[in-house]
């Protein structure tokens, strides 16, 4: 039966130094700054054409451009359009958006 200890998970560099490496369960978690517009679109649950259609207009989220042709969206300015969206009844929403009151 193989024995259950932990796995030593160190190995020497080229100076005979020890190097730690991560374990699976030990990595840290970085967030991007920046999602791309098909993973913004996803986010906020709607077509990334929609998403372009409302960067167009002026109705979107606040986005950034990342070079001449690349456009990327924070997960803050996402949450924050998100949020100013947000409405309590239908009728604050027809209002809102231009429907009968």
């Amino acid at each position: 039966m193989p024995s259950m200890a932990p796995v030593q998970n160190d190995k020497s560099d080229l100076t005979g130094s020890v190097v730690h490496f991560p374990t699976p369960e030990h990595k840290e978690i970085i967030a991007p700054l920046v999602v791309s517009e098909a993973k913004a679109a996803a986010l906020v649950n709607l077509a990334p054409r929609t998403l372009q259609a409302k960067r167009l207009d002026g109705t979107g989220p606040a986005f950034v451009q990342l070079t001449g042709r690349r456009i990327g969206y924070s997960v803050e300015a996402l949450r924050a359009w998100v949020a100013a969206k947000s409405v309590m009844s239908t009728a604050e929403s027809s209002v809102r958006f231009g429907g009968a009151a």
